[in-house]
């Protein structure tokens, strides 16, 4: 893994936080931070697959009951699942 330097600006508040944290748990500065940085972007993506995954879903729901509202009366007793199945296996 090739390592490259950087500079950052962080508030003297943080800077105690974490020079006293890394102290504590025995780990360097830069071990820290490369952690941190991995956690964060971890979280975020998590965060945003799971937001896209609840409107994928909500978008299905609402398309669903469109689509019931729609058909009402052409579909008898047939369960959507029913439908799909029967759809599915015509192709």
């Amino acid at each position: 893994m090739i390592m490259k330097k950087i500079n950052i600006t962080i508030p003297e508040k943080n800077l105690k936080e974490i020079n006293d944290f890394c102290k504590n748990e025995n780990i360097n500065k830069s071990s820290f931070i490369r952690e941190a940085a991995a956690r964060y972007i971890s979280n975020i993506t998590r965060q945003r697959e799971e937001e896209q995954k609840n409107k994928d879903m909500k978008w299905a729901k609402d398309t669903m009951e469109k689509l019931r509202k729609k058909s009402k009366g052409f579909i008898n007793s047939k369960s959507s699942s029913e439908i799909i199945r029967e759809f599915r296996d015509r192709k």
